[in-house]
């Protein structure tokens, strides 16, 4: 196999698919939500060592504690504001498509 690259209707039917892809609004829905999703979970564990850190520095009044705890609840607030504004974002677009659908309608809200 000395020639690596596609020929010309391997290159057509690969650019056909990549522009399904790209019109299909279900599948960029569900890749976009998961890697939220994860972005969200690891938010949520990092909020759980920060609450963690809070506990035990407040127990033991540690430096290193306090300073653990300084430093994983700025991460979970920098981690976690994004995805607040991404899902505001969402949730703005959803109500946005709503209104104009039923203005479209006619249908009361």
């Amino acid at each position: 196999m000395d020639d690596a690259g596609l020929s010309d209707r391997e290159q057509h039917a690969l650019s056909a698919i990549e522009a399904e892809l790209r019109r299909d609004r279900s599948l960029d829905r569900i890749l976009r939500f998961g890697r939220l999703r994860h972005r969200a979970m690891a938010a949520c564990a990092l909020g759980a060592v920060a609450v963690g850190l809070l506990i035990a520095a407040s127990v033991t009044v540690s430096l290193p504690l306090i300073w653990g705890f300084a430093a994983a609840w700025t991460l979970t607030v920098a981690m976690a504001l994004p995805l607040l504004a991404q899902w505001l974002r969402h949730r703005w677009q959803v109500r946005e498509h709503t209104g104009r659908l039923r203005e479209h309608t006619g249908r009361p809200g």
